[in-house]
């Protein structure tokens, strides 16, 4: 169950910096996106859905 629900975070984490890079926000190469929690990207997520 551990690795599960591991594996749905980095999961959701992927889906979130790849949205905001092609959305112009961050560059791929960014560093930062990776130390990023997943309920900061979710923010900038939403708040990117929100402009």
């Amino acid at each position: 169950m551990k690795n599960h629900l591991r594996h749905a975070v980095e999961t959701m984490k992927q889906h979130y910096i790849e949205r905001l890079v092609a959305a112009g926000v961050f560059q791929s190469s960014d560093e930062i996106l990776q130390t990023l929690t997943l309920s900061e990207l979710e923010t900038l997520v939403k708040r990117l859905d929100r402009a």
